[in-house]
């Protein structure tokens, strides 16, 4: 004679089978890692850049270059208006490495679960947006009143040497990258886990048809130091 199924527990092993395929699905979630750690904000966390600047002038023809250095300080943190944690970035200047230190001004950093912010010249941009992964993009200028631009990770969790400082492990965004017969602009950011922005470079320049520079100015950061003191660097 066949022996007929147990109803009671066709319904138990089906309970059962729903609740491990949720908490599987939850497994998924939680286990994504987003990778904040491109984008530290620790009280006492600074980075020293060098800069090189050029300045093209069409009213006067001149073409000026500067070097200089410039310190990052992530100084304290507060609430800001929005109720949400956020940290005062001051920014110092220097013209040369045996100069004092001088302010030069203060911008605002805010670190979120699905993207990291920063306020410079009283303008808010999405610098990344987590998890990083190669092609992900996003609208850098969703929380400013500038045009839309298309920020994407070119390169992700990958190896990045610049001034003698090594980094295991780095990300690359590309802010902007148009091309005319009369004008050119790219821009372009790299971080690196535990340190933050270790890079940048930014060219909006205005130029004849052969390719000559009218106007604009191309600018680079590059790390020369830092220290996550959460790290001990």
């Amino acid at each position: 004679m066949k022996q007929q199924s147990n109803p009671v527990y066709l319904i138990l092993l089906i309970i059962v089978s729903c609740i491990l395929l949720f908490r599987c699905d939850d497994d998924s979630v939680v286990i994504e890692k987003l990778y904040h750690e491109y984008f530290p904000v620790n009280t006492g966390h600074w980075v020293i850049y060098n800069v090189d600047s050029i300045v093209y002038d069409d009213f006067t023809g001149n073409i000026d270059t500067f070097h200089y250095q410039v310190k990052e300080v992530f100084e304290e943190k507060f609430i800001d208006d929005s109720g949400k944690e956020a940290i005062r970035l001051e920014r110092f200047i220097r013209w040369e490495t045996d100069q004092d230190w001088q302010i030069k001004n203060a911008w605002v950093a805010r670190l979120l679960p699905s993207r990291a912010e920063k306020v410079e010249e009283n303008i808010r941009f999405i610098k990344l947006a987590f998890p990083v992964k190669i092609n992900k993009n996003w609208n850098g200028n969703a929380y400013n009143s500038m045009p839309e631009q298309t920020y994407r990770y070119t390169d992700v969790h990958k190896p990045y040497t610049i001034n003698e400082l090594s980094f295991d492990s780095v990300a690359t965004v590309l802010q902007k990258d148009d091309k005319t017969l009369i004008s050119k602009e790219y821009q372009v950011e790299k971080f690196a886990k535990n340190a933050g922005m270790i890079y940048k470079e930014y060219i909006n320049l205005k130029t004849e048809v052969d390719g000559s520079v009218i106007s604009g100015v191309d600018y680079r950061y590059e790390i020369v130091d830092y220290c996550n003191k959460n790290l001990n660097n």
